[in-house]
């Protein structure tokens, strides 16, 4: 029997608080049929399915002699190579052997499934054609796919993977599963879960690139017998039975003898119920991070003494798990006490066990973790960037989607999308960094905020603080952000908040996309968007909304000092600041994180070589006893 322990950090299923806590469920916006085939996500694999040295007992791909495509086929029989498969259940006759996914009211633009045989068909449980229309209600299906019988009398264990797609919504109860009869069809098993952990079962509808790839351990049943095997869709939940279920390229595999798998690698500050940043100031890091990762035994046998490595360099945590049972998940973490002080950290992950230090199977048990700590917030300061997202951080896995005011019905004009971030000193916030995707327009408006987050979860759009309004120009594009200033400062006490823009396209005219970076895994609400007349949404992924603290953005291309231009901008890398005041210069250049990359001193107009640096965003700041003036400037 399958066990996975994990700690409520790694499943980060807990709504967070600030003044106070939501009394609504969040729901997912991935549930909206309203969903843009462009915010589409990859999903996350439950366990590793491929082994470098597998022995593969028994393999099925559905290709039926004589069937090409492009049309479905229907049952109540198909006879593939192995055998003939049958169809049963009440509603068996959804059963499709297919070359598209559905064609019904809500997943009409679903993408044909992908799978590494596709080209000769899959098998399809089309609920969506069956449901519509929608109304009255939608009807609840269960249908059954049954295999011939597999000779696995010679195995000594066995696992099946396959590759799967799946679409649903709206009921806190739903079953994909498969079930494993030795007694030809008489009995059978108990259901084996064909849902990945990662995907929740309420409002769970998702979009579909990509897969949910998923292992089941079989042995006890099937090792050493001829089995059948049974897929369900089983559509307990009021008004679940609908969308889709495709499934392709079934394999059964002997297991290794050793095989702890690494599925993930996080640090996390231990009061961020879970969310992981990207960047965070130093003066709102916690005293002790939780240093994990989430360890699979795919091996046949017990894993013995399970040891995480993390190493930074500059520290590193080894945790260590006395036992992992096969085909069971555990989180492998210890709690640092740790001193971070202003840099970017890289660290690498290894596990090992008694049984696997070293050989074939090792290449699974590696990963790695990457993050920012950025100056204090404090006075003089102009870039202290506090972001949940990585992007710039992240060079391992980096996984970048977008998302704006053309991705929803209703979202044109007033879209409200929203990042979490824990406040653990009084922190005066300048600003709010918005990194814009492709696919945003010149002309669009973005009003920023920080708002209660218990607030956003019952649709109240109230802010405690707002920014002026943002337009976002050529320029803006350019750099890849947008920085909307609060004036004066926000003022922020430790709580729990969201960092909000309020986006205007003026009827898609003039759209803004804003980087959704999915690299790590967050909690659900870890970002949220609200659609106006419709209701908040998590997202569960990092979205590029960050916090400006400090001095940052006060100055921003506001010329306080007279006499001095700095140009060209954008630059390939000569910055000129004329200086027509006779007065002597201090010029201090930034980088993105508000690190110096240079300082100079002038009395008459200077040059500023930054060709060695590297393209990117810069702050050059020009200051004298008369004032200041603080510009970014574009080096491409």
């Amino acid at each position: 029997m399958k066990k996975i322990y994990l700690s409520l950090i790694f499943a980060g299923f807990a709504v967070n608080g600030a003044v106070g806590q939501s009394l609504t469920t969040p729901h997912s916006f991935r549930g909206l049929n309203q969903l843009s085939p462009s915010i589409a996500k990859e999903k996350q694999k439950l366990n590793p399915i491929n082994y470098s040295t597998k022995a593969v007992l028994w393999s099925e791909d559905f290709g039926i002699s004589g069937v090409t495509g492009p049309a479905s086929t229907a049952g109540p029989t198909f006879t593939t190579s192995n055998g003939d498969w049958t169809t049963g259940g009440a509603n068996g006759d959804v059963w499709k052997h297919s070359f598209s996914t559905t064609s019904g009211e809500w997943s009409d633009n679903a993408p044909a499934f992908a799978s590494s045989t596709s080209a000769n068909g899959y098998m399809l449980f089309d609920a969506d054609s069956v449901n519509f229309p929608v109304t009255p209600n939608y009807i609840n299906l269960t249908g059954e796919l049954i295999s011939p019988e597999i000779d696995l009398t010679g195995a000594l264990s066995a696992k099946l993977t396959m590759q799967q797609d799946f679409r649903w919504c709206c009921a806190t109860t739903h079953n994909i599963n498969v079930s494993v009869s030795s007694d030809a069809g008489a009995t059978w098993g108990t259901p084996i879960d064909l849902i990945p952990g990662a995907v929740s079962t309420n409002d769970g509808a998702h979009v579909t690139t990509g897969s949910y790839d998923i292992a089941a351990n079989i042995s006890g049943e099937a090792a050493g017998n001829t089995v059948m095997l049974k897929f369900t869709w089983d559509g307990v939940g009021s008004g679940s039975s609908h969308y889709f279920w495709v499934m392709d390229d079934i394999e059964i595999v002997e297991l290794p003898s050793d095989d702890i798998q690494m599925n993930s690698a996080y640090i996390i500050g231990e009061n961020n119920s879970g969310v992981e940043y990207g960047r965070t100031p130093s003066d709102q890091v916690d005293a002790s991070y939780i240093v994990g990762s989430g360890v699979y035994n795919g091996g046949a046998n017990d894993a013995i003494n399970t040891t995480l490595t993390a190493d930074f360099g500059s520290f590193t945590s080894n945790p260590t798990l006395a036992l992992i049972e096969s085909d069971s998940t555990y989180s492998v973490e210890a709690i640092e006490g740790l001193t971070l002080t202003p840099a970017v950290y890289t660290g690498t992950y290894t596990v090992v066990s008694d049984g696997e230090t070293a050989g074939a199977e090792f290449y699974n048990n590696t990963g790695a973790r990457e993050f920012e700590i950025t100056g204090p917030s404090a006075p003089g300061n102009p870039m202290t960037v506090y972001s949940q997202d990585g992007i710039g951080v992240y060079t391992t896995g980096v996984n970048i989607g977008s998302i704006g005011t053309d991705s929803f019905t209703g979202g044109e004009d007033g879209l409200v999308c929203a990042t979490l971030y824990h406040i653990k000193a009084s922190a005066n916030v300048a600003g709010l960094r918005v990194v814009l995707a492709s696919g945003t327009a010149a002309g669009a408006e973005v009003y920023g905020s920080i708002k209660d987050t218990s607030t956003f979860w019952v649709g109240d759009m109230t802010s405690l603080y707002t920014t002026e309004v943002g337009l976002v120009s050529t320029a803006d594009i350019a750099a890849g952000y947008i920085d909307v200033n609060f004036a004066p400062h926000a003022p922020v006490m430790p709580g729990v908040y969201y960092a909000a823009v309020e986006l205007y396209s003026n009827l898609n005219t003039n759209d803004v996309r804003i980087a959704d970076d999915e690299t790590v895994a967050q909690p659900f609400d870890a970002s949220a968007i609200y659609i106006p007349g419709d209701q908040a949404y998590t997202n569960g992924v990092a979205l590029g909304i960050r916090l400006l603290t400090g001095d940052v953005g006060a100055g921003l291309n506001e010329n306080t000092l007279t006499g001095v231009s700095i140009y060209p901008n954008p630059s390939t890398g000569l910055i000129n600041i004329t200086n027509a005041n006779a007065t002597a210069n201090t010029i201090v250049v930034y980088d993105m994180v508000g690190k110096v990359v240079t300082t100079k001193e002038a009395e008459n107009s200077t040059t500023i070589d930054l060709t060695s640096k590297g393209t990117g965003i810069y702050l050059v700041e020009v200051s004298n006893q008369n004032g200041s003036l603080l510009e970014r400037v574009v080096i491409k």
